[in-house]
């Protein structure tokens, strides 16, 4: 998504969030073409047009201009250039909690509206809805013992606010009810009916079983709070389980195995600590194998 470059400079990528990125479908083309004609140039070889753009759209799009042109002994001339069109005359921005935030706690968010030029823009009503994202994920038989999951999302709704921005971000906490993957989204509307949108995606530790997606029967997914650590830093991961409980054998691992600890697992969003030390420099490999014996039979 191309955001101007006054935005990113003045709200960094890693504090805040600007616009989302649509789901598209596997099929669908990146690149569409709206118009094209063969005219000729006026006098001064100069060619004006006017060409209509999507006004429904809460995302950015870059238009592609290409020009081909011919003199009387066909020879060709060509050339392109490409402008950006913003969905509403500003960006809502979300300033980013903690990756992992405590359930107990809630998830607390700045909300503003930043114009094209990076200003905050006063006066803007912005809607935040919080949704907890589960997956119903069945395993489907291919054959030859080969399965593939076919996955559900499903959004379950989590709270709603309406703020109406100022001259700096204003504070939202937002309840979770249960631990688990939140997204925030919000949207505003200028006075042409033009929209803005902002996703902002985070995980809440505590309570609850979480549906996590799932796209291998043999492997889990770790997640750890940040990409980047220093030394005397303790890392968290996530156990993305598809158990409630089990056992789990955590390894760390650098040219060798470093550490292994063996623990119970009571949550599907669990988190190990990760102690980071100058010799684990440049990077270190943290793995987790869960042992679960089996279910119970259900009772008739």
């Amino acid at each position: 998504m191309a955001l101007p470059d006054a935005i990113t400079d003045k709200f960094l990528p890693d504090q805040y969030a600007f616009g989302y990125i649509p789901e598209r479908e596997h099929d669908a083309p990146a690149n569409v073409n709206v118009a094209g004609a063969t005219v000729a140039l006026d006098a001064q070889g100069v060619l004006s047009l006017s060409l209509p753009t999507e006004a429904k759209t809460d995302v950015a799009y870059e238009y592609t201009f290409e020009g081909d042109v011919e003199d009387i002994s066909r020879q060709h001339i060509a050339n392109r250039a490409s402008v950006v069109l913003h969905p509403a005359p500003w960006y809502i921005g979300l300033k980013r909690p903690k990756n992992f935030v405590a359930q107990t706690r809630g998830a607390s968010i700045e909300v503003l509206a930043a114009g094209l030029s990076g200003a905050t823009v006063p006066g803007v009503a912005v809607h935040v809805s919080l949704v907890r994202v589960q997956y119903t994920s069945v395993r489907r038989a291919e054959g030859q013992g080969f399965y593939e999951w076919e996955t559900e999302r499903k959004e379950i709704p989590a709270g709603e606010w309406t703020i109406t921005t100022a001259s700096a971000g204003l504070p939202l906490t937002m309840a979770t009810p249960e631990g688990g993957y939140y997204e925030a989204h919000a949207t505003a509307k200028d006075e042409a009916g033009r929209t803005a949108r902002t996703d902002l995606g985070f995980y809440v530790l505590g309570a609850g079983y979480t549906a996590w997606e799932r796209y291998d029967h043999n492997r889990i997914e770790l997640t750890p709070e940040r990409q980047t650590w220093k030394p005397g830093e303790t890392a968290r991961v996530m156990i993305k389980s598809p158990w409630e409980s089990a056992t789990a054998l955590l390894t760390v691992e650098r040219e060798g195995i470093r550490s292994v600890k063996r623990f119970a697992l009571t949550s599907t969003q669990q988190t190990v600590d990760v102690p980071i030390t100058e010799k684990d420099i440049p990077n270190l490999f943290v793995s987790v194998l869960l042992i679960k014996g089996r279910s119970p039979a259900a009772a008739p």
